[in-house]
């Protein structure tokens, strides 16, 4: 026997096409009503099994026109449904002439008895023919539209309940990469007593400037988490070494230099939404090539690594070290000002001064900062 299948998922077609075949059946499959019309009128099939809700023609479009057909009426016509599924979608399928109503899924035994039952009783002429309710038009589209309208509304209020939980899932799934990311920031914090603080701090700048740069929140994000963290390579750095009361020696300053790098090799496997690793590695890099670990020279450096280079810069000077007193805000919106283009990126330096000149930024109390303390 032939049968026509008109399904527009994929997964559903194949599965149907598959059990008919497997019996023996020859299997035409269409992706909507109107192909399925078509492949029909050129070569009519001993059943069509059709879903309701599908592209271009649905399947109550579909059984209109089939059943007004004169060389495709007498052809039994089984609705096979997943989204159709109460009692007046079923009464209002066969008044349109259905010959059968099914839900899916059904057990495959089950819907290959159904329609070889059917296809029995037609071939043998028992078939009892089902043709559409003597009903005008007009309340035939009344009800089609309120089939629709109603499966419509479910829909959308699915999505809707989808979007909620999306939305809670991502709520969750960013708190718990912030709450990684602050774990992280306390053991460097807790090695370095003397730039306790930094981190959020330079965070804090960095999320600023990128804010008032871009006014992308995604992108901003990113570099916030990445402030927190810039400096996480110094657990490879001697303790003693990092809170030395004075200058370091160049042998000493090598060794922190290395703190970049650890930095990457240690994030740079972690799937952060945002290429955190590739930020941090840069921080230290220079627009002229003078920075370190690698040298990287103007568009090379990415814009989250400019920006915390800038960022670590002006909390740098800003505050205290075991071996200086802070030169302060103004000397360091100086240095960021006189270097712009050379050492740092123009338009992030022009942002950086913006933000303190003109939107009025304070970097965060150290003692106020909830790394400091959990350290307490």
């Amino acid at each position: 026997m032939h049968i026509l299948v008109a399904d527009d998922d994929p997964s559903s077609q194949y599965l149907l096409a598959t059990m008919f075949k497997s019996r023996g059946h020859l299997v035409t499959t269409a992706n909507d009503g109107r192909e399925a019309l078509e492949l029909a009128r050129d070569n009519p099939p001993d059943i069509l099994v059709t879903d309701i809700l599908m592209p271009v023609m649905d399947g109550y479009q579909l059984a209109r026109e089939w059943k007004t057909d004169d060389d495709l009426s007498g052809v039994p016509l089984v609705f096979y449904t997943a989204n159709y599924t109460d009692a007046d979608d079923e009464r209002f399928a066969l008044s349109l002439g259905a010959d059968k109503f099914l839900f899916k899924p059904l057990d495959p035994t089950i819907l290959l008895n159904e329609i070889e039952q059917i296809l029995k009783l037609s071939s043998e002429g028992h078939l009892k023919a089902h043709m559409p309710s003597d009903v005008n038009d007009t309340d035939v589209l009344k009800e089609y539209n309120a089939r629709l309208v109603s499966k419509l509304e479910g829909q959308l209020l699915e999505v809707q309940e989808t979007r909620v939980d999306l939305e809670t899932t991502v709520k969750q799934l960013s708190e718990m990469v912030d709450g990684a990311v602050t774990a992280i920031a306390k053991l460097v914090e807790a090695r370095d007593p003397y730039t306790s603080g930094h981190q959020e701090r330079v965070s804090a700048l960095a999320e600023t400037i990128s804010r008032t740069m871009t006014g992308d929140e995604s992108f901003t994000q990113g570099v916030r988490l990445a402030g927190l963290i810039h400096d996480i390579g110094k657990i490879y750095v001697p303790a003693e070494i990092l809170s030395k009361p004075r200058r370091l020696t160049p042998a000493e300053f090598s060794l922190v230099k290395v703190h970049p790098q650890v930095a990457y090799d240690v994030l740079a496997s972690i799937a952060f939404p945002w290429p955190i690793a590739d930020y941090i590695v840069q921080h230290h890099e220079r627009m002229d090539g003078s920075g370190y670990p690698n040298g990287l020279k103007g568009e090379d450096i990415s814009l989250g690594g400019r920006i915390l280079a800038v960022a670590d810069v002006m909390e740098a000077m800003s505050s205290h070290r075991p071996y200086k007193v802070a030169a302060g805000i103004d000397a360091a919106l100086d240095e960021i000002e006189k270097n712009s283009g050379h050492f740092y990126d123009s338009e992030v330096a022009a942002a950086c001064v913006l933000v303190f000149t003109e939107q009025g930024f304070k970097f965060p109390d150290a003692a106020a900062s909830p790394l400091i303390q959990s350290q307490g």
